[in-house]
């Protein structure tokens, strides 16, 4: 794929709080790229600095090869879809869709067509003459997202689009915006704190904390292969846990001994201090003695389609996190079971910018 953005060292404060420091980002052709972080974490400043809301402090923004830091948001090939929608609640549905077609001077007859494709391209055709203030908040947004479309951009920009709308209308949203990014052949820049959305919908998930980035890379290498605590804490629950490495794919856990086999297990040396992450569908219950370890159900909740569970460990005096289709009963002892692929070992950090990085955990 080809580079389309490229956002060299860029740093920016307010007043005395640094929001982003010397962050480097690429963007390819066509991807759908998520910014994901809690609040505050500068994922939304990074957006604002790629739509020209924001002015970087240090640091370039390239679009397509070219320097376009000093650019004013009209002049970049780009579109922004914001959470709250910006709509003109004095116009109808097919005046706000045509509005930046009119600036440009665009004639009657290519704003009408253009509009009306548009329409049929979110799924409300014949909604022109609609009034905003007659819109549900799944329609309003779906507005939004043909106002923007209808200028042709090469980037849409989506700042947090979905938040405003309850869970079910915001799952099947992110179902259409997968459907309009493979439609449109257009690249996506989408900003959420919600795991789910970032998820389901990326090629590429960039995780932020403290205006760092912390690890970039599909859904399934950010959710399986975490780099660090914050990481594997953040996306999706996790037991995160203090080991020693005892030799390469073997490390010491509370007091047992666990085979890895992940090339995360390779290159510490013996007796080395690590941290490591189990998901807790990957710990699977045996008899009472029959697994690697045993230990004790505290509480246990139903959710959905599976049971949560504490487990205090008969080793270690640790509460550990189960995730489980069966049922099992508070009070139960257990034994339990990690298989080696299932082991992820991160190493501790050493050097004040690697622990900044991270969250306390």
């Amino acid at each position: 794929m080809a580079e389309l953005i490229r956002l060299d060292n860029i740093s920016k404060s307010f007043g005395e709080q640094e929001v982003l420091d010397e962050l480097s980002l690429t963007v390819y052709e066509n991807e759908f790229v998520t910014l994901l972080g809690p609040s505050g974490c500068g994922k939304t400043t990074t957006l604002r600095i790629i739509g020209g809301f924001e002015t970087p402090d240090k640091g370039r923004v390239y679009f397509d090869g070219q320097d376009i830091t000093d650019l004013p948001p009209n002049q970049r090939h780009l579109n922004t879809v914001f959470q709250n929608y910006a709509l003109f609640p004095h116009m109808n549905v097919g005046e706000n869709i045509a509005f930046g077609l009119k600036v440009s001077g665009k004639s009657d007859q290519y704003i009408k067509d253009k509009v009306k494709y548009a329409l049929n391209l979110v799924n409300l055709k014949g909604f022109e003459n609609r009034q905003i203030t007659e819109l549900s908040g799944g329609q309003q947004q779906r507005i939004a997202m043909a106002r923007a479309i209808v200028n042709e951009p090469r980037v849409l920009l989506l700042d947090e689009p979905l938040g405003a709308l309850d869970l079910k209308l915001r799952q099947e949203m992110q179902y259409e915006l997968v459907r309009l990014k493979k439609e449109l052949g257009i690249t996506f820049i989408y900003v959420t704190h919600d795991q789910e959305e970032a998820l389901t919908m990326s090629d590429k998930v960039v995780v932020m904390n403290n205006g760092y980035i912390q690890q970039e890379g599909t859904p399934e290498q950010i959710y399986n292969e975490p780099e660090n605590a914050f990481v594997a804490d953040f996306i999706g629950d996790s037991n995160i846990v203090p080991g020693r490495m005892i030799k390469d794919k073997l490390v010491e856990i509370k007091g047992t001994e666990f085979p890895c086999i992940d090339g995360s297990a390779e290159g510490f040396e013996p007796g080395q201090p690590v941290d490591v992450v189990i998901r807790p569908e990957d710990i699977e219950i045996r008899p009472y003695g029959e697994g690697l370890f045993n230990g004790e159900i505290i509480s246990k909740i139903f959710i959905g389609v599976h049971y949560e569970m504490l487990v205090k460990s008969e080793k270690g005096n640790f509460e550990w996190l189960l995730q489980n289709y069966d049922e099992h009963h508070v009070g139960q002892k257990i034994g339990m079971y990690v298989r080696p692929e299932n082991i992820q070992i991160m190493k501790k950090p050493e050097f004040d910018d690697e622990k900044a990085m991270e969250l306390d955990l």
